[in-house]
Order: structure tokens, then sequence, then C-alpha cells
């Protein structure tokens, strides 16, 4: 078999280094990458949860709510609250 000899340059030789590079290049930046975090809930927990997402799907027409989003609406809440009211909400749960 013959062999063909290759003429004129490579498309790799012609190539410029970033460097050199006049283009300037439009740099997207990340979301943060979410990272699944799990806990557990107690049977009555569970149904707090559940009484809650079924009362704002029933007062929301337009998209259903998942447990995730109103875990997340309950967590933003739990920043205005007070510490105060926090602690006497826990002492509730747990006794």
């Amino acid at each position: 078999m013959a062999k063909k000899k290759i003429t004129g340059q490579s498309k790799l030789a012609t190539t410029s280094s970033p460097d050199n590079s006049s283009e300037n290049l439009q740099l997207v930046s990340r979301r943060s990458q979410l990272k699944p975090t799990s806990f557990r809930l107690t049977p009555e927990d569970k149904e707090r949860l559940k009484s809650i997402v079924a009362a704002v799907n029933e007062f929301s027409p337009h998209k259903k709510i998942s447990e995730t989003i109103i875990i997340k609406a309950l967590l933003f809440q739990g920043q205005k609250i007070k510490p105060e009211q926090l602690i006497k909400a826990i002492r509730e749960v747990i006794l």
C-alpha cells in the first residue's frame, strides 16, 4: 500500500494559544451545586407536612406545590421568626 505524503500546514500548528487570543470569552458562572439533604420525620411530622401541602395546594389553583417547596418556604419563614419563638416551638415539638 502506497503512503501518501502530507503537504501543507496542519490546522493544529496554526491555532493561537489563549494568551495571544484577542477574542473575549463570556464566562458562565455556575449555580451552586445542590447537595441532597436527608432527614427523618416521625409519622406525626409527615402528617403535618401532608396537611400543609394539601392546604396550600387547595389555595393555589395554578401550580401543584410539592413537599420540597413547602419545606423551603418554611425555612425561609424560619429566618424571620424570633429565636425565642423558635425555641418555644421546639419545646412543644419535643415534649
